[in-house]
């Protein structure tokens, strides 16, 4: 699970790197295009701007300032001829006009529903500070500028109508018409009418202040293209000396005022609004499409780079050490193995198990050749071990065959027998005891356990050896916890041991020396352990012996008698104990063996 979660950390690291970099670099060009965008923006909308306020904002005022009144059909119709006409507005899609709020009353596109333009209170502000407000719809590909419009007061020109002017009936305005209809005039289509040049007196505010329209007022509104109908009311604002003129057929409120000798009629209520004109903007879906197929290029481009790099990896970090690996498994009987280990090996953990693999299979065929060089010596320790005893026998017992071939048989002869077969028993009892070790070597050992104090017990074994050490010039050195519990163990198996180590130890001194017994409490992977470490200042153990030490029948000590069972039995009453061992040493520095038993054994 661990080497699973490793790889899918490299391989979600791997790519989140390159997903990274690929969005870093991405938004790097992202960034130049909008720049790009914004300044083309920019660019063309203050070309827009331009257009607007020199084509419609323009006649848009000054239409409503001729009328001075929103006759939707007029507007509508101003647009259309003015899109059609205009070379610049060529890209206009719909222009859109308020009148006094913000609900659209003129639009180049048929309106089911109606419209609002929306502006917040800042928008607004910002018109009228910068005068124009641009947005870019990318929806649409297509850019908005709203303007505002004010429309100004109008003074009527008094009509320039000759004394006696003639005309016929169907040459007046409409409006004129029906006021005389109004009136209660009933002319004649062809009749012909006379218009008088009556030069404004006091008494158009005379009619004024009555609530009266004079007739002659009403005829310079007309010739003003300002119509009225019949039904429009005047009422005197006497707080600003003006005029205010309702005509509800048309919905329209004026103020009309006079200064000097001239009259001044304004829209009431409502005199401006904005201007919403809708650009296509075909550069914006150019760049759009433009930036889509960049970005799927990219896209394909980083997907084929993922697919290559986590392929190498894989390659690298799992397909070639797990082939190496199957290869030396798959030849670990025939190969020589030690041309793989002289192989480079990465640091991953296939590797790394590999190599450790490796290893093993050497060490195994090491240690297989060892077994079987054990093996042979074991034979030959078994054969040495009975052999001596066997001849012994031997011997006697031709000894014994020759003292009763006698024909007289003295009572020394049968004492000399009598020895002998003493002899013939002890070399039994030899083997017997040789057996029993053999077979200890191949079962486990059977412990008597008791409280033991494991100073009291080392005190013991030590006693064995105070002459020899004295003769041999070695320091025994103890350093005792005296708060050390005391243990379970079998008393007569554990003494055996520590007075294996203690010999060997002694033996390693050829010079003398020193010895250090100590004894302590030391945690292992949290667990308390009882600890005794025997440390020498002898010769060492040279590193290819240090594995070997417990083999049965490994030993350095032919010439001295040595058997090579003394190591091998205390590992196997330690390791019966639950106990173990550990050994440290170097050559011409000493050796130390350290024997911890888990406090579980504690009383």
């Amino acid at each position: 699970m661990r080497l699973q979660w490793k790889y899918a950390l490299i391989i979600n690291l791997m790519v989140i790197a390159v997903l990274v970099a690929f969005y870093f670099f991405d938004s790097i060009r992202m960034r130049r295009e909008m720049t790009t965008l914004h300044a083309l923006s920019s660019e063309q909308g203050a070309t827009l701007k331009v257009i607007v306020e020199n084509s419609i904002q323009k006649e848009v005022v000054s239409e409503l300032t001729t009328r001075q009144a929103f006759n939707i059909d007029r507007i509508n119709q101003l647009i259309s001829n003015l899109k059609q006409i205009h070379p610049d507005m060529k890209n206009v899609v719909d222009v859109r006009i308020t009148y006094g709020d913000m609900r659209v009353r003129s639009s180049l596109l048929s309106m089911e529903t109606p419209n609002n333009i929306h502006l917040t209170d800042s928008e607004k502000n910002d018109i009228i500070t910068k005068g124009a407000k641009i947005e870019t719809l990318e929806d649409e590909d297509s850019t908005t500028l709203t303007i505002d419009y004010s429309i100004p007061p109008k003074r009527l020109i008094a009509p320039e109508l000759q004394t006696q002017d003639t005309s016929t009936v169907e040459d007046l305005p409409i409006d004129f018409w029906r006021m005389l209809m109004s009136k209660g005039i009933d002319i004649p289509p062809n009749a012909s009418v006379t218009i008088e040049d009556i030069p404004p007196e006091n008494r158009y505010q005379t009619g004024l202040n009555k609530g009266k329209f004079p007739f002659e007022l009403w005829r310079m509104f007309i010739a003003n293209k300002i119509y009225l109908s019949p039904d429009a009311t005047v009422s005197i604002d006497e707080d600003n000396n003006k005029w205010r003129i309702k005509d509800s057929v048309n919905g329209h409120n004026y103020v009309l005022w006079q200064e000097d000798e001239n009259f001044w009629i304004h829209m009431a209520d409502a005199n401006n609004g904005y201007i919403q004109v809708l650009f296509d903007v075909p550069f914006i879906q150019k760049t759009i499409h433009s930036s889509l197929l960049m970005h799927a290029i990219l896209i394909v481009i980083v997907g084929v780079l993922l697919v290559i790099l986590i392929d190498l990896t894989t390659n690298k970090l799992i397909m070639k050490p797990l082939s190496r690996m199957t290869d030396i498994i798959q030849n670990a009987e025939t190969s020589n193995l030690s041309t793989y280990l002289q192989q480079p090996y990465g640091t991953d953990e296939i590797s790394k198990a590999t190599r450790n693999l490796l290893r093993m299979f050497i060490q195994l065929k090491s240690s297989h050749s060892r077994k079987i060089a054990a093996l042979g010596q074991f034979a030959a320790g078994v054969a040495h071990e009975i052999r001596n005893p066997l001849n012994s026998i031997g011997m006697t017992a031709q000894h014994l065959k020759s003292i009763f071939s006698q024909p007289d048989i003295t009572q020394d002869d049968i004492q000399e027998a009598i020895e002998l077969l003493d002899i013939v028993d002890e070399k039994i009892v030899d083997l017997k005891q040789t057996s029993e070790q053999f077979l200890a070597l191949n079962r486990p050992r059977k412990l008597d356990l008791v409280p033991v104090n494991l100073n009291d017990l080392i005190d013991f074994v030590l006693s064995e050896f105070i002459l020899i050490a004295d003769e041999a010039n070695i320091h025994i050195i103890k350093n005792y916890d005296e708060e050390l519990p005391v243990l379970q163990l079998d008393e007569m198996l554990m003494r055996q041991t520590i007075f294996n180590f203690v010999q060997n130890s002694i033996q390693a001194l050829p010079k003398g020396g020193s010895i250090y017994l100590t004894t302590s409490v030391e945690k292992t992977n949290t667990v308390p352990h009882v600890v005794l470490e025997i440390r020498d200042t002898g010769i060492g153990i040279p590193e290819e012996n240090q594995e070997r030490i417990y083999d049965a029948y490994f030993t350095t000590k032919e010439d001295e008698g040595g058997i090579g069972l003394g190591l091998s039995v205390s590992h196997q009453i330690i390791t019966a104990h639950q106990g173990r061992v550990e050994v440290r040493s170097k050559i011409g520095m000493g050796t130390a063996f350290k024997i911890s038993f888990p406090t579980k054994n504690v009383v």
